[in-house]
Parts: structure tokens; sequence; C-alpha cells
């Protein structure tokens, strides 16, 4: 199943044919949720490209498209009792917003559009993970956290696939967690970086599956 899309020519297609990715696999699932706040949907579900000037952080249409999967994967691991962890970023008024997830130039924006959606805002007691870097495990207890409620592998969306998604799939494989990356539930502001990452992580460091199979796997955990 191509859950990458289009972008991905043959010869990097060809790698898939001499790899074998190991099924997702894991006992007692986390979900962790990155950067999924007002500002990447901010100006509404429009082309990225007319978005970029009023609306510079904006993952615009692909932000809005991925919102109902993410809403139906939160119903589904809260049905299955599968942990929540919202990661984002960290706007307390002890840090002074220098340090950043990027070295993207770019003007700081309002810190009230931090504030994660409402659509996907905690519920009860889900932990909520304060981040200034792109990987949700850096300089954070995030690890610690997951120790502590048993979480043995993970389920990560949010944005950006290229950016803060990857960096934290990165490090969640490197610190010994099975991961799958939702594909319907991540996005980007450019499609090709999207594809492009879904397709390498999912080469290197991850299995991707469609909302589908992750709401399978939830309630088979």
């Amino acid at each position: 199943m191509n859950l990458w899309g289009d972008r991905i020519d043959s010869a990097t297609l060809a790698l898939m044919d001499h790899r074998k990715v190991a099924a997702f696999s894991g006992r007692r699932p986390a979900l962790v949720a990155i950067d999924l706040y007002d500002l990447v949907y901010d100006g509404g579900p429009r082309p990225v490209k007319e978005l970029m000037e009023d609306y510079p952080s904006s993952c615009g249409e692909y932000a809005w498209k991925a919102l109902p999967p993410t809403i139906e994967l939160y119903e589904s691991a809260r049905r299955s009792a599968i942990p929540v962890v919202h990661v984002t970023y960290d706007t307390r008024a002890e840090t002074d917003g220098t340090v950043r997830p990027t070295n993207r130039q770019r003007m700081q924006p309002d810190r009230g559009l931090f504030k994660i959606k409402q659509e996907l805002s905690p519920v009860g007691d889900e932990l909520v993970v304060y981040k200034k870097r792109a990987s949700a495990f850096f300089g954070t207890a995030l690890t610690a956290f997951l120790n502590e409620m048993g979480a043995d592998s993970l389920f990560i969306v949010g944005e950006s696939t290229s950016g803060c998604v990857r960096s934290s799939v990165v490090e969640a494989w490197s610190l010994g967690y099975p991961v799958a990356v939702v594909s319907d539930c991540v996005f980007d502001r450019s499609e090709l970086s999207h594809q492009v990452s879904l397709f390498d992580m999912h080469l290197k460091y991850a299995t991707v599956v469609p909302v589908s199979t992750a709401c399978d796997l939830m309630r088979n955990a």
C-alpha cells in the first residue's frame, strides 16, 4: 500500500523492495500528538501558497484535511484506554522565545496561537509536555512519563512531517520504542516534504500506517 503519495520516483521506491519493514507491535502503546496548536490551522483550509504572506506558519488545507482522521484516532485511543500525550511548544512566561524548534527565520507569532486546537485538546488528566526544540523528547521528561505509563510503543501524529514529527520519530526509535506514524494524521506545509519524509521514516525508523489500521491496532492492544 502506498501511503506517501505520488512524488517518490521509481528508483527510490525500488529501495522498499529490498527492505523488510517490520509490522508495528506493542502491547501497551501510547499516542503522542505533536504541535497540533491553532497556529498551523490559521487562515482556514486554503492552499499554503495563498496563506504565506498573512499566515506564514499555517499548514492550511493539509492541516485541515488531517483534522477529521486525527479526531477519529483520539476517540479510538480513549475508547481503548490508550494514553494520549499532547506535546506542544513552550510559551510559558519564564521563557523568552529565542529558542525555537528550527532555524527558519520568521517573526515570533502571537503566543496565543500555540493553544492546542479545541477539537484536539486534552481531556481529563491527559498529559501535556512542553518542548522548545523539534523533538518531543529533547529536553523534556517525555521518556520518564512514558515509563511511568508502562508504554512500550508509540503512535505518533501531528506536524510537521519533515520537522518535529520526523525528529521525534528518530529519537523514539533511538530510545527503543517501536513507532507507528499514522499517515492520515501527519502533515506539512509542503506536500513534497511530507511524502518524502513519510517514505523515509517507513524505510528506516517507523511503520507508516493508515488511520484505519491504527484504530484496529488500538482496539487489539
